[in-house]
């Protein structure tokens, strides 16, 4: 018989081997829809809930009440990739190499892979050396609607676009009919691919970051074991989850919808008559130069819009800010269904000699617009003059209805 010092040795070489220690799912800070948070390890993320663990404890969260789900800390920024895949839905999803068999396409980075269907990809892109940080030439040449499957072969100015139908792409070959004839032709010519395909919608309105770019959902499941799976055909690595924007998919933006009635009116009110000023006036949306989906509405004096609600809308959000450098003096007001629930004035102190006129306090960080919706039908948002002058412009960052 072994002595016991010696079974116990053994033994617990035998568990150093036989049972490595898991590592425990990313750190996730859950934003809440009534401005709450909470923070912890991500357990699993199901269509009516996510868990986390906080301090040793189990915690469930309903999905509905969810506004975000970020990533405490994100995995260091990795160089540019070398391969870039658009969906049908335009999202683009960048890797170091592109595969596809049968039914289904990966997108790779080192040894793992996201796996969607063939028929959500649109066009694979590789990135040469001679490229640098501007896109592909070719990508110019590509006609507007092509009438086949494209390959790209050859790079710069002389690539060429060639019709055929794609049926598979492996590391070494991208293999295509032509004329009824099947072709491998070596990977190290292929610049790019551009499939036939209708342009489709994205999957779903919940905005999923992952470490491969952005792709839209309408469910989304999450667990160590299984991974990420959107709408249960697109699969990436547990690890690969930078951030889940349920709200995206509840969200409606007002520079997204037409207002019901828009009267303008400036200080001098025959200005709005004369060719190409009246446009000026007008309000107009400016894109979020940090957040492709978020914009912002500038909004002159005397203005009113009128804006049907939304179905389903519960709350009514936004920055109100002055634009430009200048503070404006106006007045901002909105009303729901006829009754005056948010009201600010921007004005400015009486100058005094030798000194600048200095905005009000609380202006230059902008005013929170935060406004229960729930049942209403219609909001009225009036940008007027305040005392002293014709005024100036306001914005409206990222002025949203919330379901």
């Amino acid at each position: 018989m072994l002595p016991r010092w010696l079974i116990a040795i053994l033994f617990a070489g035998l568990g150093m081997v036989a049972c490595p220690v898991l590592a425990g799912g990313p750190q996730m800070r859950l934003e809440m829809a009534d401005g709450s948070a909470a923070a912890g390890e991500l357990e699993s993320i199901a269509a009516d809930d996510v868990r986390i663990v906080a301090d040793g404890v189990g915690q469930s969260f309903p999905v509905a009440a969810i506004r975000r789900i970020v990533r405490t800390q994100s995995p260091a920024a990795l160089p540019q990739p070398p391969v870039t895949v658009t969906t049908t839905a335009g999202e683009q999803l960048t890797g170091d190499d592109f595969s596809w068999t049968g039914d289904v396409a990966a997108v790779l980075r080192g040894a793992e892979r996201l796996e969607l269907p063939i028929g959500l990809v649109q066009m694979v892109a590789w990135r040469r050396p001679e490229d640098g940080a501007d896109a592909p030439a070719w990508l110019k040449a590509l006609p507007e609607r092509p009438e086949s499957d494209l390959v790209i072969v050859g790079s710069g100015a002389a690539a060429e676009c060639v019709s055929c139908a794609i049926t598979g792409v492996s590391t070494e070959n991208v293999t295509v009919v032509l004329d009824g004839e099947t072709i491998r032709v070596k990977r190290a010519k292929v610049a790019g691919l551009r499939w036939l395909r209708p342009e489709g919608a994205a999957l779903g309105g919940i905005a999923v970051a992952t470490r491969v770019g952005r792709i839209a959902a309408a469910q989304v499941a999450w667990s160590a074991d299984g991974g990420l799976l959107l709408d249960g055909r697109v699969r990436a690595p547990a690890d690969w989850l930078d951030s889940i924007d349920y709200a995206a998919g509840r969200t409606v933006r007002l520079t997204a919808i037409d207002a019901e009635r828009i009267d303008v009116e400036p200080y001098f009110g025959g200005l709005k008559n004369i060719t190409g000023l009246a446009a000026f006036f007008a309000p107009r949306s400016v894109a979020a130069a940090d957040d492709d989906a978020a914009s912002s509405l500038i909004v002159r004096p005397r203005t009113v819009g009128v804006w049907r609600v939304p179905a389903d809308s519960r709350r009514f959000r936004g920055v109100l800010r002055s634009e430009g450098e200048a503070t404006p003096r106006a007045v901002v007001a909105i009303e729901l269904d006829g009754r005056e629930l948010f009201r600010h004035a921007f004005e400015r102190r009486p100058e005094t000699d030798g000194d600048a006129a200095e905005p009000s306090a609380g202006d230059a960080g902008g005013v929170l617009i935060d406004l229960d919706v729930s049942g209403c039908r219609r909001l009225t948002l009036t940008v007027d003059f305040a005392a002293g002058g014709p005024g100036g412009p306001v914005a409206f960052d990222d002025a949203r209805f919330e379901k």
